[in-house]
C-alpha cells in the first residue's frame, strides 16, 4: 500500500470513529447505563427447583408474587434460578422470599446463596468504580508524557476514550448489565487500548529520529505499516481467548467478556485510525524527538 493510500485510509477510518463516538454518546444519553445490583443495591437469590419447569411457567407466577421488577435468570445447571430483586422491592428477607417463591410455584425450593447489597454499599462501589478508572487515566497520561511527548499522550488518551466511549455505547444499546466484573473489563480495556498506540508510538519515534526531514505522514504510515503484523496477531489471538469466554463463559462472565472483547476490536483499531491521527493534528513533527547536542566541556 502506498503512502498516500494509507494517510487517506487513516484519515477516513478517524472519520467514521468520530462518527461512532457521537452515535455511543447518544445511546448513553438516550437509553442509559443500565446499572446492576452492586450499583443500586438489592437481593440476589441462588435457588433450584425439584422439576424442570421453563420460564414461560416461573415468571409470571414470581411476577404475581414480586410484580415487574423482579428478574429471573436461568442457572448452567438444569432446575436452577436466580432471582433478582431491586432495593426498592419490599422482599429484601431471603428466607421470606423462599417462602414466597415456594408459595407462588406451588412446590418446595432449595437455596443455594442470597447475596444482600444495600443502596448505600451500591453508590460507594459505583464511586470507587469511577474513581479507579479516572485514576489509571491519570497515571497514564503521566507516563506516556514522560516516556514519548505530549502529544502522543494526549493523542493515546484521546483513542482511550473513543474505546471506552464505544464500550460504553454498545452496552446501553443491548442493556448489559452495569456491575464490578463490568468495570472489571473497562479497566483491561484502559491498559489494552494503549498497547498498540504504545507499540506504534515506539516506532515511529525511532523512525522520525533517523530521518528528521522525512514528512510526519510517511514516517507514521512507516511505523504503521512495520507494526501492523504485530497488532494483527496480538489481536487475534486476544479476541480468540475472549470469545471463547464470551460464548462459554456463561451469565455470570457475558457482561466482563463482552466488555472485554468489544474493548480489544475498538483498541486495535483507534491505535491506526484514532491515535496515529490525531498526533498530527496536534502537530507532532521530527524536531520533537531530536536528541539536544551534546557540548563537550574544556579543559
Amino acid at each position: 500500500m502506498n503512502t498516500m493510500n494509507l494517510t487517506q485510509v487513516r484519515y477516513t477510518s478517524f472519520a467514521l470513529s468520530a462518527l461512532l463516538m457521537t452515535m455511543s454518546i447518544w445511546a448513553i444519553t438516550y437509553y442509559g447505563l443500565n446499572l446492576g445490583i452492586d450499583f443500586t443495591g438489592g437481593i440476589v437469590i441462588d435457588f433450584a427447583l425439584p422439576s424442570l419447569a421453563g420460564s414461560d411457567t416461573l415468571i409470571p407466577a414470581l411476577h404475581s408474587q414480586f410484580g415487574d421488577l423482579a428478574t429471573l435468570k436461568a442457572s448452567t445447571t438444569q432446575g436452577q434460578w436466580q432471582l433478582v430483586l431491586p432495593h426498592t422491592s419490599q422482599w429484601q428477607d431471603p428466607q421470606r422470599v423462599m417462602v414466597q417463591i415456594s408459595t407462588a410455584l406451588s412446590m418446595p425450593v432449595s437455596l443455594i446463596q442470597a447475596d444482600v447489597v444495600g443502596p448505600q454499599v451500591g453508590q460507594v462501589l459505583f464511586e470507587q468504580g469511577g474513581l479507579a478508572l479516572l485514576v489509571a487515566s491519570l497515571a497514564i497520561v503521566l507516563y506516556l508524557a514522560i516516556r514519548f511527548e505530549w502529544r502522543l499522550a494526549l493523542a493515546a488518551i484521546g483513542a482511550l476514550v473513543h474505546d471506552v466511549t464505544l464500550t460504553l455505547g454498545l452496552l446501553a444499546i443491548l442493556a448489559v448489565p452495569m456491575d464490578l466484573n463490568v468495570i472489571a473489563g473497562l479497566l483491561a480495556v484502559i491498559g489494552y487500548s494503549l498497547n498498540d498506540s504504545i507499540v506504534i508510538g515506539d516506532r515511529l519515534r525511532d523512525v522520525l529520529r533517523a530521518k528528521p526531514n522525512q514528512c510526519v505522514y510517511i514516517s507514521t504510515n512507516i511505523a504503521v505499516c512495520e507494526t501492523f503484523s504485530r497488532t494483527l496477531i496480538t489481536a487475534g489471538t486476544t479476541l480468540f481467548t475472549i470469545g471463547c469466554l464470551l460464548i462459554l463463559g456463561g451469565d455470570a462472565l457475558y457482561g466482563f467478556a463482552l466488555t472485554l472483547f468489544v474493548g480489544v476490536l475498538t483498541g486495535t483499531w483507534s491505535s491506526v485510525a484514532v491515535a496515529s491521527c490525531l498526533q498530527e493534528i496536534l502537530g507532532l513533527s521530527a524536531s520533537h524527538y531530536q536528541r539536544a547536542p551534546e557540548h563537550e566541556g574544556t579543559c
